[in-house]
């Protein structure tokens, strides 16, 4: 079966909302299930290597805010405790070993 271009359109669109793939059947489109993507595991050391490096990241910038806030002395409220937490989850986040394929990052401080 031949699809315009706005029929199909149409037809992502409601797959993509409603969390489904197009798949041709039968010469039709159909809405299906998506297929589970199975990564090999260089692939999900790669991944866990860059949630690694995005986290520790993440736990430098929020370090360095907190220690300027306390270095020039505007603290509101429990910034030492919260620069306190956020260098301790920067030192698990450099324990964590990626090569691991069930590797469980430590959970961010609030």
């Amino acid at each position: 079966m031949i699809y315009t271009s706005q029929e199909y359109a149409e037809m992502a669109i409601k797959a993509n909302e409603e969390g489904k793939a197009l798949k041709e059947v039968k010469g039709k489109l159909k809405l299906v299930d998506p297929e589970p993507i199975h990564l090999s595991d260089e692939q999900i050391i790669l991944q866990n290597q860059s949630i690694k490096t995005a986290l520790i990241s993440e736990a430098n910038e929020k370090i360095a805010i907190l220690q300027d806030v306390i270095d020039l002395d505007m603290q509101e409220s429990n910034e030492d405790e919260q620069l306190k937490n956020w260098k301790k989850h920067r030192i698990l986040l450099t324990r964590v070993d990626t090569s691991n394929i069930n590797v469980t990052f430590p959970k961010k401080p609030v």
